[in-house]
């Protein structure tokens, strides 16, 4: 090939070049603006691959994305199934078509986005839909959200790996009286950080002793300046860091008649 030939060769070859960068850079410009996504972190449970994914960050996500990533339904025969004996006893006070089984995104503490799994009774489903929605759009962080089922039915498991979660068919701390848990009208929300105080000094869960004292400040402390007390507040519900004597700075619960 002689050297005009091969200048001209050469010349092609980088126009070519050029082109194709350039439309690879249009793709990916084009791809960041209209699907703006955020992936959790590699170490996941198996468990976790399985329903987590990409999601609209935050920042991006709009008012008609509640439906998608803020969704119920009646509770699947594969999430009951996993329920029965477990959260759901043979003597729980709440039909299962009364229940909802809801998915949400929440701002993980690592700063990533995860999508969430919630049993709620269905007169709540579109109050707590839109509150997650709410929390989510202001990077409210949550650091789980898994069945409590996940932690063998245990309140005291589900709170020391500070678990937001919402049914369980148990009676309340020291009483034979059902929980609102039970009825699935009661959330808690960063448990660990916002632990049960008793009258008698109970703290729950036992490894939450250093978040008990309230003048402390520390992260995901819920109190009435807090987004979540705000959010839940503007929907009806009651707090239980307000309660008299028993404190409950994790619960918020909705009694509906």
């Amino acid at each position: 090939m002689n050297k005009k030939k091969k200048d001209r060769f050469l010349e092609i070859l980088l126009v070519i070049s050029a082109l194709f960068l350039g439309v690879l850079v249009v793709i990916l410009v084009y791809r960041g603006r209209t699907e703006t996504i955020i992936s959790g972190p590699d170490n996941k449970s198996t468990e976790d691959r399985i329903i987590a994914g990409s999601y609209p960050m935050p920042s991006e996500i709009i008012d008609s994305d509640i439906t998608t990533y803020f969704a119920y339904t009646e509770i699947p025969d594969i999430i009951f199934n996993k329920m029965k004996g477990v959260s759901y006893g043979e003597d729980a006070p709440v039909a299962r078509e009364d229940l909802r089984y809801m998915t949400v995104l929440y701002w993980g503490t690592d700063g990533t986005a995860h999508k969430g799994e919630l049993i709620v009774n269905k007169a709540i489903a579109q109050d707590t839909a839109e509150i997650f929605f709410e929390l989510y759009r202001a990077s409210y962080p949550i650091e789980s959200i898994k069945l409590i089922d996940e932690y063998g039915g245990s309140d005291e498991v589900s709170m020391a790996k500070n678990n937001t979660s919402c049914f369980n068919a148990r009676k309340m701390t020291g009483s034979d009286t059902w929980s609102l848990h039970a009825y699935g009208l009661a959330i808690d929300i960063n448990p660990l950080y916002n632990p049960y105080v008793g009258t008698d000094g109970t703290i729950l869960p036992v490894t939450a002793t250093q978040y008990a004292d309230r003048n402390n400040s520390f992260v995901m402390k819920i109190d009435e300046q807090d987004y979540a007390y705000r959010t839940f507040a503007k929907h009806g519900f009651t707090w239980g860091g307000s309660w008299a004597t028993v404190k409950d700075y994790q619960h918020f619960e909705k009694e509906t008649g």
